[in-house]
């Protein structure tokens, strides 16, 4: 009995491991300008500034077409520049003139259909919110 259970986690684990083989999980992104290919991983804590208004930016619609858009601007804590985040932070309800620092976290998430990973913020706590 204890030889089917090993064998049935093991078998598991193995094909977890295959569900997720073959997707992209690298992105390019602009680091104090210069542009690098990043890796997207699973990050339990960091913390982003957002700035009080947001920015236009390009994302892409529903069916594959880009659109402009309003976007939030965000830069870690001890950057310079923002950047514009194509999406949301999840649990996250944005207030313009307001600068908020925010703990999120991020999870790699696999979209199988584009055979990408995408990187999903999710809030962790409100850190402060400051009026502009």
């Amino acid at each position: 009995m204890k030889k089917l259970a090993i064998a049935a986690l093991a078998s598991t684990f193995a094909l977890a491991g295959c569900s997720t083989m073959g997707l992209d999980d690298e992105r390019a992104m602009v680091v104090e300008g210069q542009a690098v290919s990043v890796k997207v991983v699973n990050i339990p804590s960091f913390e982003v500034e957002i700035a009080p208004r947001k920015a236009l930016c390009e994302m892409m619609d529903t069916s594959g077409n880009k659109v402009e858009a309003q976007c939030l601007q965000y830069r870690q804590t001890y950057q310079k520049n923002y950047n514009t985040l194509n999406g949301s932070i999840q649990g996250f309800t944005y207030e313009p003139n307001y600068r908020y620092v925010l703990d999120v976290r991020q999870e790699a998430i696999a979209d199988t259909a584009s055979g990408m990973v995408k990187p999903v913020w999710l809030l962790n706590e409100v850190v402060s919110k400051t009026a502009e």
